[in-house]
């Protein structure tokens, strides 16, 4: 590996939990390139991190989520004072989790284009999915210290929703399409949240802080779509969900979901899912049966 020190899994991770959990802040760590004979993620938690990743140099800003395989090389470079008070959360797993995730994510994820690819598979997460995903690693942290049993079935449970959620075979697909700007595709990732869609376009135009028209332009150029569409499409399956899952009235999913009105929902959901409301929860949810 062009004479790159390759870090060793009996030497760096932790052999019971099969996995090591470390939260690094600014240059106190190991910054030159290397390989390792184990898997990792990292992700970004402050600041922008100077990566050297196979001959090349990559700007991480804060919520990027890098997946790094064992024939990568890679390192830091704390060459600027913002990059010193950079800080990332780092993950490293053995071979043998991570054959066990694969094959239990089956088709849900593109193997060879996350094992093959010339660069690591990476993700520029929202402001709410990088706490979100820090808080999640964190809770690492409440395990009792020498339980490693338990730490290895929470790491376990953790890797599961990072690449069924972020490196899925519906991300692998789209990876090379024309990206959006950073700001609208964050934009998109906050509206999912059901305290936002619920709250509407003017909840977006708020998040945004740019103009009503010039966020339609943009979600018409790079997503095909308006946003009112999109929040009702966000709201639809949040509403389908509900009739399914819970034994809510249609009128509470209604206002639950983010629709002013009764009539207005009906029309959104027949439109959106080829039956009514009442229709839908009857053919989809399961009854208790006694």
């Amino acid at each position: 590996m062009n004479g790159s020190p390759i870090l060793e899994y009996e030497l760096n991770v932790d052999k019971e939990a099969e996995c090591l959990y470390r939260y690094v802040k600014g240059d106190f760590d190991i910054f030159f390139p290397h390989g390792h004979d184990y898997y990792e993620i990292f992700i970004t938690a402050k600041g922008t991190v100077t990566h050297y990743i196979n001959g090349k140099t990559q700007l991480l800003p804060e919520g990027s989520l890098v997946f790094i395989r064992p024939e990568d090389i890679h390192g830091y470079k704390y060459d600027t004072p913002s990059a010193r008070l950079a800080e990332y959360i780092n993950l490293t797993f053995s071979r043998k989790t991570a054959s066990l995730l694969f094959t239990y994510l089956d088709n849900g994820i593109d193997r060879e284009k996350l094992l093959g690819s010339p660069m690591p598979p990476r993700v520029l997460l929202s402001a709410t999915e990088k706490e979100s995903l820090v808080s999640l690693i964190g809770e690492l942290n409440l395990n009792k210290w020498n339980d490693k049993r338990a730490l290895k079935l929470k790491m376990r449970v953790i890797l599961a929703e990072v690449f069924s959620k972020y490196f899925s075979a519906d991300y692998s697909k789209n990876e090379d399409a024309p990206k959006a700007p950073l700001w609208l595709t964050r934009l998109a990732d906050e509206m999912a949240a059901p305290e936002n869609f619920t709250a509407g376009i003017e909840r977006m135009v708020e998040l945004a802080g740019r103009s009503r028209e010039h966020i339609c332009r943009c979600f018409k150029k790079h997503f095909n779509i308006t946003p009112s569409e999109f929040i009702n499409n966000l709201r639809i399956n949040y509403a389908s969900n509900l009739l399914i899952n819970t034994n809510a009235d249609i009128i509470d999913v209604c206002f639950s979901s983010g629709f002013g009105s009764l009539g207005y929902f009906y029309e959104v959901f027949a439109k959106k899912a080829g039956i009514s409301p009442k229709k839908f929860r009857e053919r989809y949810s399961k009854p208790f049966v006694l």
